[in-house]
């Protein structure tokens, strides 16, 4: 056998490496075809199972399609949900890509009626389940022990009826739960474990009824119960966090429940009796964690209720975050405790609540219709710093039906600033009512309230932020209404009827371009009219009557629209249009001046006589006139 030399043993490691390498590059290329078919397999969606298909079909048949105005039959009987076709595919149908269980329904607004059948029950995958705004009837048709995945459920503005499934408080995947606007009873139920993944509830506008269980304070975000029939409500505990609750409309009682913070709060329309002090201004008071987070206290409305006596109040200089606080329709009152202004008198009664006018976000104070009383004056520190802030944000006050009494300072009005118009200001300084929650997905509008406009109250449910309104009205204010309201030029609604208000009408009121309704009535303001108010174009409505005007009514484009309503009753001295007195006459004012001849005014027989002897002189003087002429024309011819 020939010796191997050193060159063919190198050759021989050569082909040997090379083949090695070759056989690695093909098993990488094999590796790499498989793992590309597997994704290209995982990437490739389950069809729909043949029981989900078929549970499906079995809903659609139960249920009939009532056409409306707005959407037709095309919309409403589903036609994508056939027989022999993937239901993954159909219309408001979502599945899981590797099992093809159906996990959800979205089919809102749709006109389903009828009951949902037991087959829905084959679906026991769902995850969401959005029905809302159709006509569907029965018992709530889900359970959480037969739906275990359930995450959102909504089948809000439907007619259902019965008990709400305790089942869903429990549920450890339940999120969110609307089951608002249907016609479901009973009580809600009391759970040691209440699940901690529901954050948003709506059962508003049903007819529930007992009392508001405890857990509701626990993990809650947003919270509806209004327009039910409950009884009670405990107290929630300490810590709780709360974006926004409604119990609005019910039959509570007893102490008005307050968390430790939160965004909106409307406990209005119920029996409410007191307000907790402590919790009241924990609620309202700023905290500095929860702001950086964008948790504060927007608004607390209260109205309606059977509150009586003081306004919670502190002596502590805590800043506070309301934006809108609503106290109407209640049987408040309070005078000032001389040791709550620190001063040796007692005449600062709008003092008893200090911190009401420095509050930095309020937007609204509505305290129409309570039993307030005594001076409504600016507190010493604020009349000395012109730079205070003093409602310096307000866009809405309303302190009508109480008795407060006094004068108002000259500067009054001077701070508040929200209220002058300044086209430099962006519309995010100006701010508005309305609260997005990006986490809950909705807008709601902070406040309805009802305004004194026109003569008549008329309820603005969405609030804008042009409207601009000082209401004073039914109360007691004397002395001269103060010039500083005229600063106030963003101002569109001016109520300061049925006071005791006297001396003259301020010329500056016509400085405010934006008026639209201006009530002065029931006062004892004396002198003439000022000319200026008729050059405001915008003023639609004015009532002036009852007082001690006197003098010519002012002429302009927009007095010309107002009747003798606006200016009659007392102001014996006032005359011109449109009072009765004929527009076309005036007054002797001086020996000097003198009125045109009377006209006398006859009976319409007389007025017909008077035409009819017209008419008869007239013919008989045309006929005299033609037999002369013909006369003189044969004289010429002969």
């Amino acid at each position: 056998m020939p010796r191997m030399t050193i060159h063919h043993t190198s050759l021989l490691l050569r082909v040997v490496t090379l083949g090695f390498l070759v056989e690695i590059q093909l098993l990488a290329h094999r590796s790499h075809a498989l793992s590309a078919n597997a994704g290209a397999a995982q990437q490739v969606p389950a069809r729909c199972r043949g029981d989900q298909a078929a549970a499906l079909l079995a809903v659609k048949r139960s249920l009939s399609f009532t056409g409306s105005a707005t959407s037709g039959p095309a919309t409403t009987t589903l036609p994508s949900w056939r027989e022999g076709t993937d239901c993954c595919r159909w219309e408001g149908v979502g599945c899981d890509n590797v099992t093809g269980m159906v996990t959800a329904l979205n089919l809102p607004s749709r006109n389903l009626a009828g009951a949902v059948p037991d087959s829905i029950r084959n679906l026991t995958a769902l995850e969401v389940v959005l029905l809302g705004s159709n006509k569907l009837t029965g018992p709530v048709p889900l359970d959480a022990h037969i739906f275990p995945y359930l995450t959102e459920v909504d089948l809000s503005n439907n007619s259902f009826w019965g008990t709400v499934p305790a089942s869903f408080f429990t549920q450890p995947t339940l999120q969110r739960l609307c089951l608002n606007m249907n016609r479901l009873s009973g009580a809600i139920e009391e759970f040691q474990n209440p699940s901690a993944t529901l954050t948003y509830v709506d059962l508003s506008s049903n007819q529930l009824t007992g009392e508001i269980p405890q857990w509701i304070w626990t993990n809650m975000s947003s919270l509806n119960l209004s327009h039910n029939f409950f009884t009670t409500v405990g107290q929630p505990p300490h810590y709780v966090n709360i974006m926004y609750i409604d119990l609005s409309f019910n039959m509570l009682r007893g102490a008005t429940p307050f968390p430790s913070n939160g965004d909106r709060l409307d406990y209005s329309n119920n029996k409410f009796s007191s307000i907790p002090q402590s919790s009241f201004l924990r609620f309202i008071q700023i905290n500095p964690l929860l702001e950086r987070s964008g948790l504060t206290t927007y608004s607390v409305n209260l109205a309606n209720n059977e509150l009586s006596g003081p306004i919670p109040y502190s002596e502590c200089r805590e800043q506070y975050a309301l934006r809108m606080l609503d106290l109407s329709g209640n049987n408040l009152s309070g005078s000032v405790p001389p040791y709550l202004l620190k001063v040796a008198t007692d005449r600062f009664t709008w003092e008893s609540y200090p911190w009401m006018g420095q509050l930095p976000q309020l937007r609204l104070l509505i305290l129409r219709n309570n039993n307030f009383y005594g001076p409504v004056s600016i507190p010493p520190l604020v009349e000395k710093n012109s730079t205070a802030d003093y409602f310096s944000r307000v866009r809405i006050i309303d302190l009508a039906g109480n008795h407060f009494n006094g004068d108002l300072a000259p500067d009054f009005f001077k701070s508040f600033k929200s209220m002058v118009w300044d086209p430099n200001r962006t519309i995010a300084e100006y701010d508005d009512y309305t609260t997005v929650s990006a986490k809950q997905g909705f807008i709601s509008y902070l406040v309805a309230v009802d305004v004194a406009m026109k003569q008549q109250y008329m309820r603005v449910s969405k609030i804008s932020t042009d409207l601009v309104v000082i209401d004073l009205s039914s109360n007691r204010f004397s002395g001269f209404i103060p010039r500083s309201i005229s600063n106030l030029t963003s101002l569109h609604v001016v109520n300061l009827s049925s006071n005791a208000f006297g001396g003259k009408i301020p010329r500056e009121l016509g400085q405010l371009a934006w008026i639209e309704s201006l009530d002065l009535s029931w006062n004892h303001l004396v002198g003439e009219i000022p000319q200026e108010l008729a050059t405001v174009t915008t003023l639609a409505w004015l009532n002036l009557s009852y007082n001690d005007l006197s003098g010519r009514i002012p002429s302009g484009s927009q007095f010309s629209t107002f009747t003798g309503s606006s200016f009659q009753g007392g102001n014996k001295g006032l005359y011109g249009c449109p009072l009765l007195v004929k527009c076309n006459l005036t007054f002797v004012t001086s020996p000097s001046s003198s009125l045109p001849p009377p006209v006398r005014e006859g009976s319409p027989f007389e007025d017909i006589m008077l035409w009819l002897f017209v008419g008869v002189g007239f013919g008989v003087g045309f006929a005299l006139t033609i037999v002369l002429q013909v006369v003189c024309s044969g004289r010429r011819e002969k």
